[in-house]
C-alpha cells in the first residue's frame, strides 16, 4: 500500500472506490428513477403499462446487455478512467435528455443511452480497482464498490421520492423557461445533472500500470472465447442450468423493483414519493441483509453439500421468493404487503449473494472471465429485457386492468419462479460432480 501511497497520494486507491461507489449509486438513480414516474408518462404520453415496460426493458435492459461485451474488451485495451467517464457523461447526458423528451420514442431513445453508458460502469471498474489494490487489499475494495448494486437501488428510490417531494412542492410560475416542464421531466434532469460533475473527477485519476498482461491480440481473444464456449457445451446441463435459473429469477427481481412502487400507488393511493419512501426503506434493510445471509449460508453448507450448497442456497431463494409473492393479493394492509414485499426482496438478494460464485468455483480459473462475460449477456438480456415487459403484459394483454398490478406480480412469479426452480435441478447432477477449481491447488 505504500506504493500505491507514493503513486497515488495518501487516500487515492481508496478515494477512487468512493467515486466508483458514487458512480454506481447515481446509476442506479438514473435507471430506477422512471419506475417513480410511471403513472405521469403514461398519462403525458397517451401509453399502456406494456409500452413504459419496453423502457426498461428493450430500451434499457438489452442494449445494457448487447454493449457489455464490446465495451469491456475496450476497457481492457484503453484508458478505463476515461471510458468510465465517457460512460458517466453518456448515461448522465441521456438522464437529462429523457426529461426534454417530448415522444414516447424521444424517450426510448433516451433509454437507451442511459443503457449504454451504464454498460461502461462495471467491468472498466473492476479492471481498474485490480490494478490499484494488492491481492489482500481488493476483496475489501471490491466489496465496498459493490454495494453500490445492493445500497444502490434501496437509495436510488429514497433519493427519488425526496426529489419528487422538492419539485411538488416548488412554486416555479416565475420562471418561464421551465414553466413547459412537467415535474417528471425535471426529474430526469436533476437526477443526471450530478453524473456529468462526478465524471471530471474520474477523468482526473491516473491511469494505474495494468498487472498481469498477457497476450491479447484479436485473433487470441477470439480463439479463448471459442474454446470457452466449447468448454460450455460440454456441460451444457450445467450452465445452461444455472443460466436459466438466474436469468429467470432477475427477470422476476428486475419486474419486481420496476412494478412494485406503481403497486403501492394505485392499491394504496401512496403518492410517488411516498410509495419511494417505503420500498425505498424496504429494499436497503432487506436486500443488504439478503446478500450478508446468502452468503454466509452458502459457506456455512460447504461442509455438508459442498459446491452443492450454492445450489441449495438458490432453491432456498427461489422457493423463498415464490413463497413471499403467492399471497401477495390476499392481504388488504399496507404492513403486511411491505412484509412480504421485504421477504421477497431478501430472498432474491440472497440469490445474488451466490449466482456469481456458483459458477466461478466450477470454472477453471482461465476460463472465467470469459464464460463470465457470456453469462452476464445471457442475463442480462433475457433477465433485464423481458422482467418488466413480462409484468406488464400480463397486466395489459391478460388481466386487462391496470389495477390489477399485484397479481400480474403474483402471476409472474408464477411463471418464472417454477421455471428457475426446474433449472437448478436440471443442473444439479452435472454440477455436483464438476471439478471445484477454486480448491484447486496453487499451479505456483
Amino acid at each position: 500500500m505504500a506504493k500505491l501511497r507514493a503513486q497515488y497520494g495518501v487516500a487515492s486507491p481508496w478515494y477512487l472506490v468512493f467515486l466508483l461507489f458514487l458512480a454506481y449509486l447515481l446509476s442506479f438513480l438514473d435507471r430506477q428513477i422512471i419506475a417513480l414516474l410511471i403513472d405521469p408518462i403514461k398519462n403525458d404520453l397517451h401509453i399502456t403499462d406494456f409500452q413504459f415496460s419496453l423502457l426498461h426493458g428493450l430500451g434499457f435492459g438489452v442494449f445494457f446487455a448487447l454493449f457489455g461485451i464490446p465495451i469491456a474488451l475496450a476497457a481492457d485495451r484503453w484508458k478505463r478512467s476515461r471510458i468510465i467517464g465517457m460512460g458517466i457523461i453518456v448515461w448522465s447526458a441521456m438522464t437529462v435528455y429523457c426529461g426534454l423528451a417530448r415522444s414516447y420514442f424521444q424517450l426510448f431513445l433516451g433509454r437507451i443511452g442511459v443503457g449504454v453508458g451504464e454498460a461502461a460502469l462495471a467491468p472498466a471498474a473492476y479492471s481498474l480497482m485490480a490494478d490499484v489494490f494488492d491481492r489482500k487489499r481488493l476483496p475489501a475494495a471490491m466489496a465496498v464498490f459493490s454495494m453500490g448494486s445492493t445500497l444502490g437501488s434501496g437509495l436510488a428510490f429514497l433519493l427519488g421520492g425526496r426529489l419528487l417531494s422538492a419539485l411538488a412542492e416548488w412554486d416555479r410560475s416565475d420562471i418561464h423557461w421551465l414553466a413547459g416542464f412537467a415535474d417528471w421531466q425535471l426529474a430526469f434532469m436533476f437526477a443526471g445533472l450530478p453524473g456529468l460533475l462526478l465524471a471530471v473527477f474520474i477523468f482526473r485519476f491516473p491511469e494505474p500500470a495494468r498487472k498481469g498482461l498477457l497476450d491479447t491480440s484479436p485473433q487470441t481473444i477470439s480463439r479463448q472465447l471459442a474454446t470457452t464456449f466449447q468448454f460450455m457445451l460440454g456441460r451444457k446441463r450445467l450452465y445452461l442450468g444455472i443460466f436459466v435459473a438466474i436469468a429467470a429469477t432477475t427477470a422476476m427481481s428486475s419486474g419486481f423493483i420496476v412494478w412494485t412502487p406503481v403497486y403501492l400507488m394505485r392499491e394504496f393511493g401512496l403518492s410517488p414519493p411516498e410509495a419511494a419512501q417505503r420500498f425505498g426503506g424496504i429494499f436497503v434493510v432487506a436486500a443488504s441483509t439478503g446478500v450478508l445471509c446468502g452468503g454466509l449460508l452458502a459457506s456455512r453448507l460447504q461442509p455438508r453439500f459442498g459446491q452443492s450448497g450454492y445450489l441449495v442456497v438458490m432453491l432456498m431463494a427461489i422457493s423463498g421468493t415464490l413463497l413471499s409473492l403467492l399471497p401477495l393479493t390476499l392481504m388488504r394492509d399496507i404492513d403486511s404487503v411491505s412484509v412480504l414485499i421485504g421477504a421477497a426482496v431478501f430472498f432474491t438478494q440472497s440469490l445474488a449473494a451466490v449466482s456469481v460464485a456458483s459458477i466461478q468455483v466450477v470454472t477453471p480459473n482461465e476460463k472465467r472471465a470469459q464464460l463470465s462475460s457470456y453469462f452476464l449477456l445471457f442475463v442480462n438480456l433475457l433477465g433485464y429485457g423481458s422482467g418488466a415487459p413480462l409484468i406488464a403484459a400480463i397486466t395489459d394483454f391478460v388481466l386487462g386492468d391496470s389495477a390489477q398490478l399485484g397479481l400480474s406480480l403474483t402471476v409472474g412469479a408464477m411463471v418464472l419462479l417454477p421455471l428457475a426452480l426446474l433449472a437448478v435441478c436440471i443442473a444439479w447432477p452435472q454440477y455436483k460432480v464438476a471439478n471445484n477449481y477454486a480448491m484447486a491447488p496453487d499451479a505456483n
